[in-house]
């Protein structure tokens, strides 16, 4: 934990650098997220299986390398359609880049996916394709899609420097477009024989992957790496918390009553669960319970039960982004998925883990389908449901 303090030290990009958001617009995330990103059925309506076709992914770059083939493709992100006035251009354009073996038809073949998604500052496909997409190929024979995330790379905005989210309600406006974008690239996967699935990726990915993971009805599996329940302590708690402007949010809170007035509706919800909570901090605790309302799994549907049992969490027990004390266990939040710990901290977990975290990823997509053909078989270990001191 002391190295991921003294890691952060050396990283300039600053957190959420221009305040909380326009209040109306977090009034508005907050009401589509409780109807319809948040409740299964009514998050799968935004994306039906028959809007999605072969041509609804545009292939725009195709290369191949040495064994390998590489696929740039983009389409127009769905929460473009429901929010326009909070998804800018940049925003709109969804990227990846699939990355297959050298001699896959694409649309014939078929073989195993993983969706990767970005962790905190993790811009471009280059990081990802050298530690994950293609060891998952060589080793097991798995593809990957490489999802770029809004504000990061090809989406990021013109002004925002590296990848200093502007406003809180950047991150939410993050994740409920990698929710829908997630379901579009799943069905046009069934449509391509690229399946079994599985969504994996580490911190920031990893809760993604996890926020993604609970609205698909099919067969789907989990990796989510060093991240947990609600990202509440992560910006409250963690080393990030350290990267906050707090006099910038403190200044906008006291001097606009809309933030006020939002703050007041989020404690009345939460006063039937916490009415003996003392507050000695309003800005932070403001931001706690948005973190909570927007990223905590608890607000999204429950996996289906089938999937439950394909569903991985790596933690690292002594990870200082990600802390877990405070917020709900992963056992109570999803019963039956699977959890294990390393005795790493955050930073050290990514750098000296990945191969466990690519051999879990075979193991996860053979549990969910022991026929998948894979190059190693069979991978599967007994997983034990562990608890730790850290937890």
């Amino acid at each position: 934990m002391n190295f991921d303090t003294l890691f952060r030290r050396f990283i300039l990009t600053q957190s959420f650098v221009r305040g909380w958001g326009n209040p109306s617009h977090l009034q508005e995330i907050f009401k589509f997220r409780r109807e319809k990103i948040g409740v299964r059925n009514e998050c799968l309506k935004l994306v039906p299986a028959e809007s999605v076709q072969e041509n609804t992914i545009e292939i725009i770059k195709q290369e191949t390398k040495g064994d390998l083939q590489y696929l740039n493709g983009r389409f127009r992100s769905p929460l473009a359609d429901y929010l326009p006035n909070l998804v800018s251009p940049e925003i709109a354009t969804a990227h990846f880049q699939l990355v297959l073996p050298r001699n896959h038809r694409i649309g014939i073949d078929s073989i195993p996916i993983g969706i990767c998604y970005a962790g905190t500052g993790d811009q471009g496909y280059g990081r990802r394709r050298l530690l994950t997409a293609v060891p998952l190929i060589n080793q097991y024979r798995i593809g990957t899609i490489l999802l770029e995330n809004p504000y990061y790379g090809f989406r990021k905005p013109t002004l925002q420097s590296r990848s200093s989210l502007f406003y809180v309600t950047d991150l939410y406006i993050m994740g409920k477009a990698l929710i829908l974008e997630t379901i579009l690239l799943l069905h046009w996967c069934q449509k391509m024989k690229l399946s079994p699935a599985i969504l994996h990726g580490y911190s920031l990915g990893g809760h993604m992957a996890s926020l993604a993971f609970t609205n698909w009805p099919g067969p789907l599996s989990l990796l989510s790496c060093a991240s947990w329940s609600s990202s509440s302590t992560v910006f409250c708690d963690g080393v990030l918390s350290r990267t906050i402007p707090w006099a910038l949010f403190k200044k906008q809170f006291y001097e606009n009553k809309a933030y006020q007035t939002f703050y007041d509706y989020l404690c009345s919800q939460k006063k039937s669960t916490n009415s003996d909570t003392i507050i000695s901090d309003p800005i932070k605790h403001m931001m706690r319970l948005l973190m909570d309302e927007f990223t905590s799994l608890q607000n999204y549907s429950r996996p289906v039960e089938s999937n439950i049992n394909n569903a991985l969490f790596v933690a690292c027990a002594n990870d200082g982004y990600v802390l877990r004390d405070g917020i709900p266990h992963m056992n109570d939040v999803w019963p039956g998925c699977h959890i294990r710990y390393i005795p790493r901290g955050h930073i050290s977990g990514f750098l000296f883990n990945q191969s466990g975290f690519q051999h879990a990823i075979a193991e996860m997509l053979q549990r969910q389908e022991p026929n998948v053909k894979l190059k190693k078989n069979p991978i599967v270990s007994p997983i034990s449901v562990t608890t730790s001191s850290n937890s």
